[in-house]
């Protein structure tokens, strides 16, 4: 049977021990409604970090299980050999997952000679990478750098939420502009505009509170550079927020 790439619900009581022939279009339909999160641990897919998620039969099909997408979830590697525990291939790739940041010996002793010669001329400003609980290497561009970034980079970043506005577009959900993450309302700083594109599960974000904004994109609104927060991103708060 041809593959199908769109979802279909014809195929909900597929009996063949076979995935269904829209089993693409079955997976992205699971992710959308998910909003590309673990249904597990509450890890996200952004475009800066790109976690390739698993789709699982929460009533197993050996046990009567159906492909009706009410029985598929959302999980990473790990949470998927959490739940299928024994099973040989599932924990080699939760090994894997877990050690994608994970470098050889070589390979640091090798970075520390590249790196240490020029720590000393690196500006404040410059980026920095941080490891978070789900393991995730995320390089964050301090606000003020975003300006020199092309348009359409992948980018993200710890603001402080300067000004909110209100938009009277059904599409926005909110914009403002953000400051650096350690500046106050006092201080003279660069400002940048962002907007949140509705209806992508994404938090709500309040005045002169911190956030972490991950996988953001940069782009321009009036000849400005702009950072777009969309289905692709993620806001965490910082702090006590």
């Amino acid at each position: 049977m041809a593959t199908e790439t769109s979802y279909n619900p014809a195929y909900d009581d597929y009996t063949s021990n076979e995935y269904p022939p829209d089993w693409d279009g079955r997976r992205k339909a699971v992710l959308t409604r998910d909003g590309y999160t673990c249904q597990g641990c509450g890890v996200k897919s952004t475009r800066v970090d790109d976690v390739f998620f698993d789709i699982d039969h929460i009533v197993a099909k050996s046990n009567g299980g159906g492909h009706e997408l009410s029985n598929l979830q959302t999980l990473c590697p790990t949470c998927h050999a959490d739940k299928h525990a024994g099973n040989g291939k599932l924990e080699r790739r939760a090994r894997d997952w877990e050690r994608r940041n994970t470098r050889s010996l070589t390979w640091r002793v090798l970075r520390v000679l590249l790196v240490v010669p020029v720590l000393f001329n690196l500006l404040t400003s410059s980026p920095e990478s941080v490891t978070d609980k789900y393991g995730r290497e995320i390089e964050l561009t301090p606000v003020g750098s975003l300006p020199a970034l092309p348009t359409d980079r992948g980018v993200s970043t710890d603001a402080r939420v300067a000004t909110l506005w209100n938009s009277s577009s059904s599409s926005v959900q909110q914009v403002g502009l953000l400051a650096p993450v350690d500046s106050s309302r006092d201080d003279d700083v660069t400002l940048i505009r962002f907007v949140i594109w509705a209806d992508n599960g994404l938090r709500r974000m309040h005045e002169n509170e911190r956030y972490r904004l991950i996988g953001g994109r940069t782009n321009e609104y009036d000849g400005d550079t702009q950072l777009v927060l969309d289905g692709q991103s993620e806001i965490r708060p910082l702090g006590g927020n």
